[in-house]
């Protein structure tokens, strides 16, 4: 049993090497975008929690039975959170993060997990970076943008990446590669390479 986070710069392809991942070990995959949906939902009245539980449907309790349990999120909406919006929220994302890495067995991208289960037994950090360059033309085949969409995305993402993860970390670079295990340069490595790498990493 293993927890794999993955931080990485947009346009390094976090997302799709987790993805592949996951295909690969039989893990659950958790991204930023899951978690910080978990989250808002829970920054909300309690009555507009239960009116999400009652909707087995809804996007966010499907994800919620698959990820955390409903005891969980029943104790976090009841915590008395004495503390400015976004530090309450912060809050809420560890509490997640720590409650994934107890049930094991998942990828986990974005959301800090690097500094929130720092320490923990059987977790390994990876970190991807990439060339600008590089990051610009994976952005731009992905999503189908032009070079300077992709360009203004990517800076405004990156600053966007270095405030949330100063809330966990004071860090004037926050891909210091000792924050790792690994770290990879994804513009000298391909997918596949980068998956057997990892896989080689968590076996030992």
């Amino acid at each position: 049993m293993a927890v794999i986070t993955i931080s990485r710069q947009i346009g390094a392809g976090g997302w799709t090497l987790g993805k592949r991942l996951v295909e690969r070990l039989g893990y659950r995959y958790v991204d930023e975008v899951m978690i910080k949906e978990v989250a808002d939902k829970i920054g909300v009245t309690v009555e507009d929690i239960s009116a999400f539980e009652k909707d087995g449907a809804t996007k966010l309790m499907k994800f919620l039975g698959k990820m955390v349990s409903r005891d969980f999120i029943n104790r976090l909406i009841s915590e008395k959170y004495g503390y400015v919006e976004e530090e309450r929220y912060v809050g809420v994302v560890t509490a997640i993060i720590k409650e994934l890495y107890e049930q094991g067995d998942v990828v986990i991208v974005g959301r800090a997990g690097q500094y929130i289960l720092k320490g923990h037994e059987g977790v390994w950090h990876i970190l991807l970076v990439d060339d600008f360059k590089h990051r610009v033309r994976f952005i731009t085949d992905k999503y189908k943008m032009n070079e300077s969409e992709a360009e203004r995305l990517i800076k405004t993402r990156d600053r966007i990446r270095t405030n949330f993860l100063s809330f966990f970390a004071d860090k004037e670079c926050h891909d210091d590669p000792r924050s790792y295990d690994l770290a990879i340069n994804m513009g000298n490595v391909t997918f596949e390479k980068a998956e057997d790498v990892i896989l080689s990493l968590i076996a030992q």
